[in-house]
């Protein structure tokens, strides 16, 4: 019992904070910077790769993005000496790794934690209010209808070596519970991403991306040999825990809400 008020007060507490901080491009940028930085930190200790090393071309990313889509203007000299500093924190560990500093290893993670965690988070800024809120709603809705499906009908593995609960019944019900928010969302609500039909296929878009970043966490998480990657919030384990799913699923929006 006390278990899982703890689970539930957090898990609380973690939604409001996201819900409130997110109406505000500069609070938007201040509860996503802390998340990129958690998780750049739970990150490196999963594949043993430097934090220091990806904390400052990662925050650099994030930065220049930030004030690229600065809804005042920014002066372009300081738009493009962020450039020039986060071309050059992205290029050095090439020249540690000429010079043996670091191992092929260390340069694979490396890269690989940039594209998995400061790109994403730094697309985040340039997605609106709205639809960044849609996600994190048809993210947890869709997560409750797998849960139910997957627990009274899920027969059929969906990746049975990475995680065992994952059930493609889980996934369907996943996908239902999408479209029954997608629709809630754009009847009821000023969420503005054009018809059903388009929110419908951007919900689906959520699902099944969110559910591959779940199943690329729970990778990483089972070559490291741990259970959470993180506790930074009690009962629900680390910030890529709870992130999994957006961090996959903002790139693939990104990209078809600018195809459309």
């Amino acid at each position: 019992m006390k278990e899982l008020l703890t689970r539930s007060f957090f898990g609380l507490l973690y939604v409001l904070a996201v819900f409130f901080a997110l109406q505000n491009y500069h609070s938007k940028f201040v509860i996503l910077g802390i998340f990129l930085v958690i998780g750049l930190f739970e990150f490196s200790k999963l594949v043993q790769v430097s934090f220091k090393t990806l904390l400052l071309p990662a925050l650099f990313i994030f930065l220049t993005v930030y004030l690229q889509w600065h809804p005042e203007h920014i002066d372009e000299k300081v738009i493009k000496i962020s450039y020039s500093f986060t071309l050059f924190t992205l290029f050095t560990p090439f020249i540690y790794f000429i010079f043996d500093k670091i191992s092929k290893a260390s340069l694979a993670n490396f890269y690989l934690g940039i594209f998995y965690l400061a790109v994403p988070f730094s697309i985040a800024l340039s997605i609106k209010y709205e639809i960044l809120l849609a996600i994190f709603i048809i993210i947890w809705a869709s997560d409750s209808f797998a849960y139910l499906a997957g627990k009274n009908f899920g027969k059929h593995k969906l990746a049975e070596k990475i995680s065992p609960k994952k059930t493609i019944e889980g996934l369907a019900g996943g996908m239902l519970g999408s479209i029954i928010v997608a629709f809630i969302l754009h009847r009821y609500t000023d969420f503005q991403v054009g018809s059903l039909y388009i929110f419908i296929i951007l919900a689906l878009i959520i699902v099944v991306f969110g559910t591959l970043g779940d199943l690329l966490e729970s990778k990483f998480k089972r070559q490291a040999g741990v259970k959470d990657s993180g506790n930074v919030i009690p009962g629900h384990g680390g910030i890529l825990d709870r992130l999994d799913s957006f961090i996959l699923a903002v790139p693939f929006v990104f990209i078809f809400l600018n195809l459309i």
